[in-house]
């Protein structure tokens, strides 16, 4: 079995594929690959580099998303089989970190796009946009058909994503997506706790000024 394929049309039997046969080892190649794709565009417009040679750029962003991706890799994991065991399941750390990576697959399948946006618009790709409301150096037409192709895939690995947490735990993929839902719960209640704080601290301090 290629799980680059099969993950398409057998996401649950590619899964099972990479639990039992697959080294952890083997994630390391998945978020390699899927760096390469999406890290190659990953700090379009930025600003961040603003400069460099393209190449740089290019390789300075792979090798970010990757360290990112290795990190969100154990981070994910752990939260998942956490999350999960909240809801019933009985998979463990070690057999999520097998499983996570099936969603990264897909995002492999992005890099012709991504190669050929690089290579039609080069540098103006990383600047900081100043045309289109500010959202994107790009037409807008080729900006929304990238983001809508991006999203479309995005929403396949959430359901692949269930899938895997259904299969480590021995529960429903519903129930996987259960797990997805909390945790982006507990992010969006971290992310507007957050929010608040800065604000308190940034009213006190102007306050204290004048």
């Amino acid at each position: 079995m290629n799980p680059l394929l099969s993950i398409w049309s057998q996401p649950t039997k590619t899964m099972e594929y990479l639990l039992e046969k697959k080294s952890i080892g083997y994630g390391f190649i998945i978020f390699l690959l899927g760096s390469i794709s999406s890290g190659s565009i990953a700090m379009a417009t930025t600003g961040w580099f603003s400069g460099l040679p393209v190449f740089l750029i290019v390789l300075l962003s792979i090798i970010i998303t990757y360290g990112g991706a290795i990190i969100g890799w154990v981070i994910m994991s752990a939260l998942y089989t956490w999350i999960g065991k909240w809801l019933g399941g009985t998979g463990t750390f070690s057999e999520m970190m097998h499983v996570t990576p099936a969603a990264t697959i897909l995002s492999i399948w992005l890099a012709p796009m991504n190669f050929l946006i690089l290579a039609i618009y080069g540098s103006r790709l990383f600047e900081v946009p100043t045309e289109n409301f500010g959202i994107t150096n790009l037409p807008l037409g080729v900006y929304f058909l990238m983001n809508l192709v991006t999203i479309g895939v995005g929403i396949y690995s959430i359901v692949i994503m269930s899938k895997g947490i259904g299969l480590v735990h021995k529960f429903s993929a519903l129930r996987g997506f259960g797990v997805i839902a909390i945790l982006m719960g507990i992010g969006i209640v971290i992310g507007i706790l957050f929010s608040i704080l800065i604000g308190i601290l940034l009213f006190s301090l102007f306050t204290t000024i004048g």
